[in-house]
């Protein structure tokens, strides 16, 4: 049957603050199916912070890029009946024809464009958009970026900006876990709260209306071992400056700068820190150790039951003539 889909797309540059009117819905008439290929309709949609870094390089009229939990409604491919449950990258849009046979090449890894939910979800109390967030590549970054990328170990001091975040509030509860002690900062007083009281963070901080260096004294006397960084900006530049010999610095994003990428936040010199206290810089690439997602859901399934707490992702909400 023809089916009539919703796509997300840019409506416009942004410049500043993302609003609800950067965005614009479109309609679009779906081709029929060819041999071998699915129609999924989605269920729910993940905001990963990437996507605010791909919405920054975006042209009005694009299609805003993501990915989704989906069910196959019609089917070409016997291997994929109706009523399948996937995940993959279809961004925001209500349907998408699919050729599930399809890969792409991430961080050196051929993954598939869609494939099956975690196995981990079979018998686990959690919901289905879990593959997404714990168990989708917020959780996988952050558990495999402490434990493979820098080697976290107990006794450590891990400081997180944007501590609240998506990806940070898992980081943080993680490193909890492994026997870091963890300090985070947010840009509100209420997130500070939160991070704090039910996530267990030692230190949480408003960056806002905190002094950072001073914070970064009382709660990291003898320096930060590691960094976890998705803001960047003059937050980064106090951070980095407290860092301890040898400490180790993972970058995952740049809030700072998306709203102002022709004049990003401007960082202090920092070569006589980094020198000086030889702190390494890296970046972490959850596709370059595909090979690794099934083992670190595992472990991830394993904190959840220890009480993780998780947020994050959203169900689908559409036009009034749209159900899942």
């Amino acid at each position: 049957m023809p089916y009539t889909r919703e796509v997300w797309t840019l409506a416009s540059r942004v410049k500043g603050e993302l609003t609800e009117e950067h965005f614009k819905i479109k309609e679009e008439e779906m081709r029929d199916l060819c041999k071998g290929e699915i129609v999924c309709r989605a269920l729910y949609i993940s905001v990963d912070p990437i996507t605010r870094l791909h919405i920054a390089y975006s042209e009005p009229g694009q299609p805003i890029l993501g990915r989704q939990i989906a069910r196959v409604v019609e089917s070409k491919n016997p291997d994929y009946p109706k009523g399948k449950l996937l995940i993959g990258s279809m961004g925001w849009s209500s349907y998408s024809t699919v050729d599930p046979t399809l890969t792409q090449v991430l961080g050196g890894h051929e993954v598939p464009l869609v494939e099956t939910l975690p196995r981990q979800l079979e018998n686990a109390s959690m919901p289905k958009s879990a593959a997404l967030g714990l168990l989708g590549v917020p959780g996988l970054t952050a558990y495999i970026g402490l434990t493979e990328v820098c080697k976290a170990r107990p006794g450590e001091t891990i400081v997180i900006s944007s501590a609240a975040g998506q990806m940070g509030h898992l980081v943080g509860q993680i490193a909890k876990e492994i026997g870091l002690r963890v300090i985070g900062y947010t840009g509100s007083s209420e997130k500070a709260s939160w991070i704090k009281t039910e996530l267990g963070f030692d230190w949480a901080f408003n960056y806002k209306t905190q002094d950072v260096a001073q914070t970064l004294k009382i709660a990291a006397p003898e320096g930060v071992d590691i960094f976890w960084d998705a803001v960047g900006g003059s937050l980064s530049t106090n951070i980095i400056n407290n860092m301890a010999i040898f400490g180790r610095i993972i970058l995952v994003g740049n809030l700072a700068s998306y709203g102002n990428l022709t004049s990003p936040s401007k960082l202090s010199m920092l070569d006589l820190a980094i020198t000086l206290k030889e702190i390494s810089i890296t970046g972490v690439n959850v596709y370059r150790y595909y090979h690794l997602w099934d083992s670190g859901r595992q472990a991830l399934l394993q904190l959840f039951c220890l009480d993780i707490t998780i947020y994050g992702i959203v169900h689908v909400k559409l036009s009034s003539n749209y159900s899942v």
